[in-house]
């Protein structure tokens, strides 16, 4: 156990506490600006800015994201509390709605100034260490580089944003259901039928929370108003996956699952519970074979810098791919017959006897 707490602190030693929020308005005219619809339940700190205490009640906002003009693909570079707009993300407005009504106004807006046929929301809930501009800076790095239309949302739920804060994290993933459910609310209530999750490790186990919460108190809720669910590396065991999962009375379609066999960090994730894998890491379908799902391997490809733990944003390789598909192919993933995937080479299994599918994407492998 000693050994496997010491590899943890090795992996997220290049992590520093990322809690300050300065804005920038200077960085507006330096790099890319992307706006960014927030959601959070994080409570305001002594410098009025949004930090790690728990709040029981959802801020809406707006944010400017500034994109360095010369960064990496797949990068976000966070210069905490002084952070350079030539070489890192930095808030460059924020804007707060003093009630639900004006959040709801200002993103009818925005889908509306969208083609018709790209007006659907793209919500995204980050994982563990985490701070309030690094969920924010990571929706904007997604939307840019995967280019994604439409409108970006993204929860900041009070994580810590400390790799020693697993603990502290987990606990507020569970005090955060309510307020990703009241998102949502939100969202749909803005005139949007067509809300995509998009959910980061941890993130996920807190998706998979609040579809079951919605799920009891109104049978057939995720199938109503999700259109979609992406969970890139699920830090969710499997065994409490499959029961959250049994509670959704109409799954969203497409529901995609992106794991690797070789993240490092839900390796050590599954040691400290005494299991062999995590969701985002199982070896082979079986386990979930029986589920309406797609499993998206991602292995041959390599986000050394995430411990292979974010390898859906943060390959370059895998990037460049994804860009290439529409949406992963949405008739690829739901088996439709006849579909093909646009990522070259990529195949789709199917297991044997079961509902799940596997799609295989060839690439750097190492």
């Amino acid at each position: 156990m000693r050994a496997i707490l010491l590899g943890l602190i090795m992996v997220l030693a290049a992590c520093n506490d990322r809690t300050a929020a300065p804005i920038v308005p200077a960085a507006k005219s330096v790099g890319i600006n992307r706006d960014i619809f927030i959601g959070t339940t994080r409570s305001l700190d002594d410098q009025g800015q949004f930090g790690i205490g728990r709040s029981s009640s959802l801020s809406l906002l707006q944010a400017t994201v500034s994109l360095p003009p010369k960064r990496a693909l797949g990068s976000v570079t966070d210069g905490q509390d002084r952070p350079k707009p030539e070489r890192d993300f930095a808030l460059a407005a924020l804007n707060t709605y003093p009630d639900g009504s004006g959040f709801r106004d200002a993103l009818a807006a925005d889908l509306a100034s969208k083609p018709a046929d790209q007006r659907e929301v793209t919500l995204f809930v980050h994982g563990f260490n985490n701070s309030f501009t690094n969920a924010a800076f990571r929706m904007a790095q997604l939307a840019e580089d995967l280019e994604l239309t439409g409108s970006h949302v993204s929860y900041s739920w009070p994580s810590r944003g400390n790799p020693l804060g697993y603990e502290y994290d987990r606990d507020s993933s569970l005090f955060a259901r309510d307020g990703l459910a009241e998102l949502m609310r939100e969202i749909r209530a803005a005139g949007q039928p067509d809300i995509i999750i998009v959910a980061h490790s941890m993130g996920g186990s807190l998706v998979m929370e609040t579809l079951r919460q919605l799920e009891i108190a109104e049978p057939g809720w995720a199938g109503r108003n999700v259109s979609g669910v992406i969970l890139l590396s699920p830090d969710i065991n499997i065994d409490i996956f499959r029961s959250q999962f049994a509670r959704i009375q109409k799954v969203p379609d497409p529901f995609v699952v992106m794991v690797s066999r070789k993240d490092a960090i839900l390796r050590i994730s599954s040691r400290l519970r005494g299991e062999r894998t995590q969701l985002g890491n199982i070896q082979n379908a079986q386990s979930v074979a029986d589920l309406p799902i797609t499993v998206v391997d991602v292995t041959a490809f390599s986000d050394r810098k995430s411990g292979n733990h974010f390898v859906a944003g943060g390959s370059p390789a895998l990037i460049q791919l994804l860009r290439r598909s529409s949406d992963l192919d949405r008739e690829f993933l739901r088996g439709r017959g006849g579909s093909v995937l646009t990522i070259p080479g990529a195949r789709r299994v199917q297991v044997p006897n079961r509902r799940a599918a596997v799609v295989m994407i060839p690439g750097e492998s190492r």
